[in-house]
């Protein structure tokens, strides 16, 4: 069985960029002073002029950029201690100069793709609220963190429920299914868009708890019939009511007047979505019958 080896090599330090000319000279006596084991009094001289000065004249001085007296060679501390003496303001190398300014080109950047996102987060919080039209607060998870984060959840302050028969309970994530044993661990309501993806699906799809659910495809089929203004409830001689849809001929008795829908519009009206008119109108056969019609509810269900 074939071990493997892990090498780790160690890519030489570029050379420093000279931006003064006692560059040289602070080189060679530093190199001089550098002959033996440093003492602590030296040490604390070289931090005190590193805390004075700063950063970038470290860098400056050096030639290459300055990671801290501690990754530095001795020689390196002699040469600020000397060039602190001297009073020397040399000016940021190019090369260190050109690195920051690639550096803060990319933040700018990431911080500019940051905000675009956090934009368009709130822009699709906002209209899914606006189309949902109930008050759902948004609350962080505090018990598990992702990379970005902790998830925020959509969390609703009364029941809900989307599609069918799904039902979402009040103070809980819309992410959460009723029966959870464990539900999730949420803190106090915060001022930034919901990021759970299961949450944002669900309030694309949320109702009152008591509302009638969406239309299934054979309802809105039923709706648009009624919308275009076909579907009319006739009184036949020695006959009950019955409710057909004139744009269609049956094969069944009343055959003329239109195929029978009586029990699909029932529904649409038992949800709220259909009502007839109280006077009679008359069809494009020439028979007078209750057109129906949709109600402000019946118009919101087929255009959702």
């Amino acid at each position: 069985m074939s071990r493997r080896i892990v090498v780790t090599a160690l890519l030489p330090e570029p050379e420093p960029e000279r931006t003064y000319p006692e560059y040289e000279e602070l080189r060679r006596e530093a190199r001089g002073k550098d002959g033996g084991p440093i003492g602590g009094r030296t040490i604390a001289r070289m931090e005190e002029v590193v805390q004075r000065r700063g950063g970038d004249w470290c860098t400056a001085v050096l030639g290459r950029s300055f990671p801290g007296l501690r990754h530095v060679p001795s020689r390196d501390g002699w040469m600020l201690i000397l060039a602190d003496e001297r009073g020397l303001a040399p000016e940021l190398p190019p090369r260190v100069v050109e690195q920051r300014r690639r550096q803060q080109e990319l933040e700018d950047a990431r911080a500019e793709q940051d905000r675009l996102r956090k934009a368009k987060e709130k822009e699709r919080w906002e209209a899914l609220l606006a189309a949902a039209g109930v008050e759902v607060p948004v609350r962080e998870n505090t018990r598990h963190t992702g990379v970005g984060g902790s998830l925020r959840h959509a969390v609703p302050t009364v029941e809900l429920a989307s599609g069918r028969f799904r039902k979402h309970p009040a103070d809980r994530g819309l992410c959460e299914t009723p029966d959870r044993p464990d539900p999730l661990h949420l803190g106090e309501p915060v001022d930034a868009p919901a990021n759970c993806h299961r949450c944002l699906v669900y309030m694309g799809k949320v109702r009152a708890g008591d509302a009638p659910a969406p239309p299934t495809a054979a309802e809105r089929e039923v709706l648009q019939l009624v919308h275009s203004g076909v579907v009319f409830t006739f009184r036949p001689a020695r006959c009950g009511p019955t409710i057909r849809d004139t744009s269609q001929r049956s094969n069944a008795a009343w055959g003329h007047l239109g195929r029978k829908v009586d029990a699909a519009v029932k529904k649409l009206e038992g949800n709220g979505w259909a009502q007839k008119d109280e006077e009679q109108s008359r069809t494009e056969g020439g028979h007078f019958g209750d057109r129906w019609r949709l109600t402000d509810a019946g118009t919101a269900a087929l255009e959702s």
